[in-house]
């Protein structure tokens, strides 16, 4: 199993006391990255701010609170594309770049059968049954930065991961090329020397005093989505039930390409590094909700929804290059004195290689996303519309992640969670008028910051988010057409690599707002 991690998701940073402890902050982030669900659903529960708790007669229902197919009357088919776009602004070092990606995608398709109607003399009045695809959390995502560094380089991020590890330790770790450690390909490229046979290491005397071109793109693609089965029934058109289960698909790639151009270095005059991550899994999930209709006007309605239990599989892979003047680089002793020829002219050594690969590494562990729990309240007025809220809570305290077989690697992950997020509650008002057949909508939530630490970010760093949603409709006995547009900003930060020393290393700030516009079409029979 290879020791180093050293670079961090996009959406979550953290402290590295240790290697163990740099992978454990991976599967954790991932495990939040997968539960970040910040609107989901069809157009009309989208425009009134993703409002699932007390409001029924949706295929959203499906995959929120499962009493609201009680309400369904009519069999329905529906379906729901989206266009998500995600722009990120970011700061690093004193330089700026601008990056947008769009991903087109099918956020919801539903089924729902509503059963024939029982007799009115009956206090169980109907039942239904939906089937729903929808994808929860969309991980499209583009970072760029860049900047002139003048207290590190990634390098002095190796140097403290190498530590003591003795010299023949790295050589041994080589592998004819094929390295099993980021430390080793780094010794081995000439980028790090070693002090003495068991270190401690340092940068190449050329790289000594020179200053770093830094630059980087980090580019993420994947989404968390499911199949809901759910069962709702109608108690006296005052009580509606409703229960539903099924699967989710996880899935996730990050690509980072990392470049730092020496200056004043001597023979040494770049690096590049490249980092790949694939996750991928499935999980199954078990959800219940109660709607209660107090009287014309107002209606309450709860939901609890149980963690997703996953299991999944990481691949983990490294390059790393290096460019100098000729394939050769000067020779220094411990003391950092030209080590000489039979001529007393500094001797070089020639590299064999200029680009290694890092050996992949494979690893499967189990994954449980948090427990939710939804509440809220509807108030109608009469035929003209209504004003929704809801609150829901967030138990990101009680993920977890673990392997069958290393008690450690699952205590590890366990204090982690618990130090580094915070159980958070959700908030969401919105509201629907109605004209005739036609429908306005609009709606705002506030998602507070699920993290309980900075992460060594300079200055406070908050990612708490805005969300403000709007859309339209129409709507008769036959069909049904919505559309809706969320907008959702926040704050967030990466960092290409950490030191000990945190004022030796820079983050890249960034400004992120979210733009997501969705059509649902549905037919009824």
């Amino acid at each position: 199993m290879k020791t180093h991690n050293h670079l961090l998701l996009v959406a979550a940073l953290g402290v590295f006391t240790g290697q163990a402890y740099a992978q454990s902050r991976l599967y954790s982030n991932t495990a939040l990255q997968f539960s970040d669900i910040t609107q989901s659903g069809s157009a009309r529960f989208q425009g009134v701010g993703g409002n699932h708790a007390s409001l029924g007669g949706d295929a959203s229902n499906i995959a929120g609170n499962p009493a609201g197919l009680g309400f369904f009357n009519k069999s329905e088919i529906s379906l729901s594309p989206t266009l998500y776009s995600i722009s990120n602004k970011s700061s690093y070092i004193g330089s700026s770049n601008t990056d947008q990606k769009l991903n087109p995608n099918l956020s919801q398709f539903s089924l729902i059968l509503a059963g024939n109607p029982q007799s009115y003399n009956r206090e169980w009045r109907r039942t239904s049954f939906g089937i729903n695809y929808s994808r929860q959390v969309n991980l499209n995502n583009m970072v760029t930065y860049g900047g002139t560094n003048n207290r590190s380089s990634m390098i002095d991020d190796i140097v403290e991961v190498a530590g003591t590890t003795p010299v023949n330790t790295l050589e041994n770790d080589y592998n004819n090329g094929s390295p099993y450690s980021i430390e080793s390909a780094f010794y081995n490229l000439y980028l790090i020397d070693a002090l003495s046979p068991n270190g401690p290491y340092r940068r190449p005397i050329p790289l000594s005093r020179s200053s770093f071109q830094q630059t980087g793109n980090v580019e993420t693609s994947g989404a968390s989505s499911q199949w809901t089965f759910a069962y709702a029934g109608n108690y006296a058109d005052k009580l509606y039930l409703g229960i539903s289960g099924g699967f989710s698909r996880h899935s996730y790639i990050r690509r980072h390409n990392y470049q730092e151009q020496f200056v004043n270095s001597g023979p040494f005059r770049s690096l590049d590094y490249r980092e790949d991550i694939n996750i991928n899994g499935s999980g199954i999930f078990l959800s219940a909700g109660v709607i209660y209709r107090a009287n014309p006007f107002l209606q309450l309605g709860a939901s609890i929804h149980s963690p997703t239990w996953s299991s999944m599989r990481m691949t983990y892979e490294e390059e790393l290059g290096v460019d100098v003047t000729n394939n050769s680089v000067p020779v220094y002793d411990s003391n950092g004195n030209p080590v000489t020829n039979s001529q007393g002219q500094q001797a070089y050594d020639q590299l064999p290689t200029t680009r290694v690969n890092i050996v992949p590494f494979d690893f499967e562990y189990s994954m449980r996303t948090p427990l939710r729990a939804n509440g809220g309240a509807t108030f109608f007025f009469g035929k003209k519309g209504f004003l929704t809220a809801s609150a829901e809570y967030v138990g990101y305290k009680g993920m977890s992640v673990r392997t069958g077989d290393d008690n450690q690697f699952k205590t590890n992950n366990r204090r982690l969670i618990q130090s580094s997020f915070n159980n958070v509650v959700n908030l969401r008002v919105g509201g629907e008028a109605r004209i005739n057949f036609f429908r306005v909508r609009a709606g705002v939530a506030f998602l507070p910051n699920p993290y309980s630490q900075n992460y060594n970010v300079e200055g406070k760093l908050d990612r708490s988010k805005f969300q403000f949603s709007g859309g339209a409709g129409y709507r008769n006995e036959r069909f049904y057409i919505d559309l809706a547009g969320t907008y959702l900003q926040t704050k967030d930060a990466f960092v290409p690599y950490q030191l000990n020393d945190p004022s030796n290393y820079f983050s890249a700030k960034l400004n992120v707002s979210q733009v997501n516009v969705t059509g649902t079409v549905g037919l009824f029979f």
